[in-house]
């Protein structure tokens, strides 16, 4: 399918102005999944707060990444998770918030930096994977091999924290190089993300979808869901078909969750590259109409998840009561993660959506 002219991409993103978007109320979609808050955020508060100190120099950007309140983010993400493995899973969000905040944002062409000069994006993001394949990748590249070990870019800086808790995981536990070409991945699709912002058109649904899973990094997460258990499970379990069905179901969730919620806050900076511009100019159908289109595909996505979950735990009865047990908190890590991107959504100030929650779960948003 050809791209839109930035004609229509413009068009898409002007007739939401002025708009009320309606989103029901989305609970039942999460109610039957596990749920609840980490009992140490606000110690995780505190180390989040420390390490965006050490990591972000820039005064006001410092301000703004403490303001996501990353902390309860990743207690609402594991609430069950015991504190190592919770300030582990907090260093990884903090990596991609800060990385994809430096060139996925409001273009100030009077003050050209990372968003503006795709240039300069370019080399970031090849310095940013050399750096983390170095500590990472299993494999023997030649990033690998280095005798030196790369320079760490200041806008990623905050992965060297991450990697020695990784390197001293259990084994088993993590993929290194699973992990590695997670994180690659959304590096990598952060480009075609800024070409699309850059060049002022918009993709179309199908090629949104190519590269939104690898930009929205949820799959790093995911490979990281034994580690937050502290288990180990069969490859053959921990691999299998129905771990990638989930995998992929539990990043839709939060990806058109993202785009309902954010909706306002990216009309506000211009930033049209969202599922309901795009689908509005790719259509032609109104506003209400492609809101029910995405509510129905969020329900799709929670009964494929469900079912692939239940393959799961079917597969899992050839097992003793203690993988079993495993396959259990592997799963329940899949839903914690989608329900707390949801709390997240929906109550965080990065949106700014709160105020406007009506008294039966649904949101009336003025764009």
């Amino acid at each position: 399918m050809e791209k839109m002219s930035e004609n229509e991409g413009a068009a898409a993103l002007r007739s939401l102005r002025g708009k009320l978007l309606r989103i029901p109320d989305l609970r039942p979609i999460y109610a039957k999944w596990t749920s609840g808050l980490n009992p140490r955020c606000d110690e995780l508060r505190t180390f989040v707060d420390e390490c965006i100190d050490r990591y972000v120099k820039d005064e006001k950007t410092r301000r703004k990444t403490k303001a996501i309140d990353l902390g309860w983010f990743t207690s609402l993400s594991y609430p069950s998770a015991e504190f190592e493995q919770l300030k582990t899973m907090a260093l990884l969000s903090l990596v991609f918030f800060i990385f994809d905040d430096t060139i996925d944002k409001e273009i100030d062409h009077e003050a050209p930096d990372f968003a503006s000069d795709f240039d300069a994006a370019t080399k970031l993001r090849q310095e940013s994977i050399n750096y983390m394949r170095y500590h990472l990748s299993q494999k023997s590249t030649a990033s690998s091999l280095c005798s030196e070990p790369p320079q760490v870019p200041q806008e990623f800086a905050s992965f060297e924290a991450l990697v020695p808790r990784v390197m001293a995981a259990p084994p088993g536990q993590i993929d290194l190089d699973r992990l590695a070409d997670d994180v690659q991945e959304f590096i990598d699709m952060n480009a075609i993300e800024q070409t699309y912002r850059l060049s002022g058109n918009l993709p179309s649904v199908e090629e949104y979808w190519t590269y939104r899973h690898g930009v929205g990094a949820s799959f790093p997460y995911f490979t990281m869901h034994q580690y937050v258990n502290n288990i180990c499970l069969p490859a053959n379990i921990a691999w299998c078909d129905e771990v990638r069905a989930m995998r992929i179901e539990a990043s839709v969730q939060p990806l058109i969750c993202n785009d309902l919620y954010s909706l306002k806050k990216e009309v506000i900076e211009d930033t049209p590259t969202n599922l309901v511009p795009i689908m509005i100019a790719t259509s032609g159908a109104p506003l209400e109409s492609v809101v029910h289109e995405l509510i129905e595909q969020l329900y799709s996505s929670a009964r494929k998840f469900d079912a692939a979950a239940a393959s799961l735990r079917a597969k899992g009865r050839e097992y003793d009561g203690g993988v079993q047990e495993q396959i259990d908190m592997f799963i329940r890590a899949f839903e914690t993660f989608q329900t707390g991107c949801f709390k997240f959504f929906m109550n965080s100030k990065r949106f700014g959506v709160k105020e406007y929650e009506q008294e039966d779960g649904s949101y009336l948003v003025p764009l």
